[in-house]
């Protein structure tokens, strides 16, 4: 069953990635409408119960402590990307060096570095296909595994790559401000979006919501 699911994850990944081609709507982006409902900006990103598979410099940069598992609202940032994929995807694998030439320049920059934490949700996929994931395509943040896809039908059901990026509220839970299926074209112009909404007050996001 969990093969069959898969495979679909992969199958709408590539007609995205074709569809990509007749015109992006935006100048990072691809955003596309999916045929569930999706996590929206203004929405409060689920509570998932995710497994702590990960390595101790993964929990020291999630800010995570021992526990064998943990939800997004442990990590300790004031904003955070997420990136939903799958490993046999072809346009999650296109994504990756220009989402990871993000993540080192925000790691290189001062003012970002500590509060803005990456991390990737790799729906579909064992503890074993991400960590050889991981080593094949040289990944610098944390993929967590979500083999049976609980995370991933808690946001949805969405095509991936499917990026969210939230900011945390004062009640300590994040806010989605923004979602995004498809490539990102502009490293400058994400990282510029990001600090945009770093400038936001997670309230005003929720009273915005669509």
């Amino acid at each position: 069953m969990r093969f069959g699911r898969k495979n679909q994850i992969v199958f709408a990944s590539l007609i995205t990635l074709i569809l990509s081609f007749f015109g992006p709507s935006s100048i990072w982006s691809v955003p596309l409408k999916n045929p569930s409902p999706v996590l929206r900006s203004g929405d409060l990103f689920p509570k998932i119960s995710l497994l702590n598979s990960l390595s101790q410099t993964e929990k020291k940069y999630l800010g995570l402590g021992k526990k064998k598992t943990f939800s997004l609202d442990e990590i300790r940032a004031d904003l955070i990307v997420v990136k939903y994929l799958n490993t046999n995807c072809i346009y999650c694998i296109k994504l990756l060096p220009t989402f990871n030439e993000i993540f080192q320049a925000v790691e290189q920059d001062t003012n970002l570095r500590g509060r803005i934490r990456f991390t990737a949700i790799s729906a579909g996929d064992t503890s074993a296909e991400v960590e050889e994931f991981k080593k094949r395509y040289s990944i610098p943040y944390p993929i967590i595994p979500d083999p049976e896809f609980i995370a991933h039908k808690a946001v949805g059901d969405p095509r991936v790559p499917f990026i969210v990026v939230a900011r945390k509220d004062k009640q300590g839970k994040w806010v989605v401000a923004t979602v995004n299926v498809g490539l990102i074209f502009s490293t400058e112009y994400f990282i510029g979006e990001l600090k945009t909404i770093l400038t936001i007050d997670p309230e005003t996001i929720k009273l915005k919501k669509p």
